[in-house]
């Protein structure tokens, strides 16, 4: 018999309902949710959809604006034992339907913001029996949604779904194509989840987080915050203005943000205007980071501990360490967290310790596998590891390096030349808000060097300048063959309102026809 505990949204939520039912778990629009209501706010929905006519292990796909409605749904869905297939707005039409028909999807849940885009892609996929919409009318071949959720009960549904039963598919952030699915089970889920055991905190803390829109987001902060009691402060918008408010409102102590946003938000916005004293723990990732930039957000935030993490949608918060403040060598992501391995591996497939390599990842957080891919499945799973695709190197005290893909790597005179070893001297220079190299033409075996720099607001920057000050500060294999000077660099976009990652494979296909020949 399966315990409820290995049910993922039990877990994260209704214990927590039954240990603290008075606190409060959420904070939204001015609302707070204590855990007992929200609980029962999630209960009324899965019983709504178990009333609609979805059962255990049909897949769900929903495209949602609404932070709120998806705070509830995800839980929902997990504890009737459906699959979680959430979707990003801001895909372009042709990639929604690519990625449906990849899903193999039952159902679709769509919201009113979304409900033209919905109408757009039904009649491309006949395969999906329900569609259903939240906030909107029924249309010809769409329920809605909403009454099937006022007649439900908020008791405890049918748990259904356990351990190593499929939870969700969570989306790679591929630009263009179709994203891989990302296969976890209720027990990677839960193991991603509890990273937040690992970094001081306690049940009057808050967690701050934007809509959490699609892929791994939602384990990786508001099901981990609410894993371990936290309170989440959730935002319809993170945006950096509304995030800075956010911040001295709620007092928010936790937050997990990208190196490229802190470098936008202390660049470009009047963050001086703002109380920012109840931060407690910022996690930086997804990125590398510089020492500038680690320098600029200790001087406006020396309360705060900064700590770098390491993962990726396949292999969540591998890697945490707290980060000196001032550290006398590189120090890297960390070692493994609790249950987790890594290990680095030579052309040949050897170890290796203090040499550059191929990183490798196993523990309970890994997933399953790509949905529908089994040569990729077989490239990057082996013998319980997942092959990463980034370069790193492990030093003698077991701590990881994490230097970049291997894809942004750049090849010249006989090495390789990480983009953040240019990056990072590039954001000492005043006047420069934030800093993007690539290496033209892809996949060359000599590359150029191409620079693309934004400036501060209200800054004046030259390219003569830069080579000037550049020229005393790299060696000569690193110095760039091109400079461009640019308004804003390209960034992924979700829905949070704020800049995601850095695309430097943008900055090449912009600006390498500038290299000549």
């Amino acid at each position: 018999m399966n315990s409820p505990y290995g049910n993922y949204a039990y877990a994260m939520l209704t214990a927590n309902a039954l240990r603290t039912p008075d606190k409060v778990a959420l904070v939204c629009r001015g609302r707070s949710h204590t855990f007992d209501e929200l609980n029962r706010e999630v209960n009324r929905l899965a019983n709504g959809l178990v009333a609609a006519g979805i059962a255990p292990g049909q897949r769900i796909g929903s495209l949602l604006s609404d932070s709120l409605t998806i705070a509830r749904l995800y839980p929902a869905e997990a504890k009737i034992g459906a699959v979680i297939a959430a979707f990003n707005p801001f895909w372009p039409q042709e990639q929604i339907v690519a990625t449906c028909k990849l899903s193999g999807l039952d159902a679709f849940v769509f919201d009113e913001a979304n409900a033209a885009m919905a109408a757009k892609i039904r009649p491309q996929l006949p395969r999906i029996k329900h569609w259903f919409s939240i906030g909107s009318r029924e249309d010809n071949g769409v329920m809605a949604l909403d009454p099937f959720v006022a007649e439900a009960s908020d008791a405890e549904p049918i748990l259904a779904g356990f351990n190593d039963d499929p939870l969700a598919f969570f989306y790679t952030s591929g630009t263009t194509g179709v994203s891989k699915a990302v296969v976890h089970s209720h027990a990677s889920t839960k193991a991603i989840s509890d990273f937040l055991l690992e970094l001081p905190h306690d049940e009057s803390h808050v967690w701050g987080t934007g809509p959490i829109i699609w892929g791994v987001g939602y384990p990786c902060t508001m099901g981990a915050a609410l894993y371990v009691g936290m309170t989440v402060a959730l935002q319809d918008d993170f945006g950096p203005r509304p995030f800075l408010a956010a911040v001295q409102r709620e007092k928010i102590s936790h937050v997990t943000m990208l190196p490229s946003q802190w470098a936008d938000l202390l660049a470009n916005h009047p963050h001086e205007d703002f109380d920012l004293s109840s931060l407690k723990v910022i996690l930086l990732g997804a990125e590398p980071i510089g020492s500038a930039l680690r320098a600029k957000i200790r001087k406006r935030l020396p309360q705060v501990g900064l700590y770098a993490f390491y993962g990726q949608t396949e292999s969540p918060y591998t890697c945490i360490t707290r980060l000196s403040d001032t550290p006398e060598k590189p120090e890297g992501v960390g070692r493994p967290r609790a249950g987790a391995a890594v290990k680095i591996l030579d052309p040949l497939g050897n170890c290796v310790v203090g040499a550059v390599g191929d990183l490798a990842i196993a523990g309970p957080h890994r997933m399953v596998e790509y949905l529908g891919l089994p040569e990729k499945n077989a490239e990057v799973l082996k013998d319980g590891w997942f092959f990463s695709g980034d370069l790193a190197i492990l030093d003698a005290s077991g701590r990881v390096h994490v230097l970049g893909r291997k894809e942004d790597a750049i090849a010249k005179a006989g090495r390789y030349i990480r983009p953040l070893e240019i990056e990072d001297v590039v954001m000492t220079i005043p006047g420069v808000g934030e800093a993007g190299v690539v290496g033209a033409p892809d996949g060359a075996v000599e590359q150029k060097i191409i620079l693309a720099v934004s400036a501060e607001g209200g800054a004046a920057i030259s390219e003569e300048s830069l080579r000037s000050i550049l020229a005393e500060r790299l060696p000569a294999s690193h110095q760039p063959d091109l400079i461009v000077l640019s308004e804003a660099l390209p960034h992924t976009q979700d829905a949070s309102g704020a800049r995601g990652k850095l695309l430097r494979r943008v900055i090449r296909d912009q600006y390498q026809h500038l290299l000549g020949a």
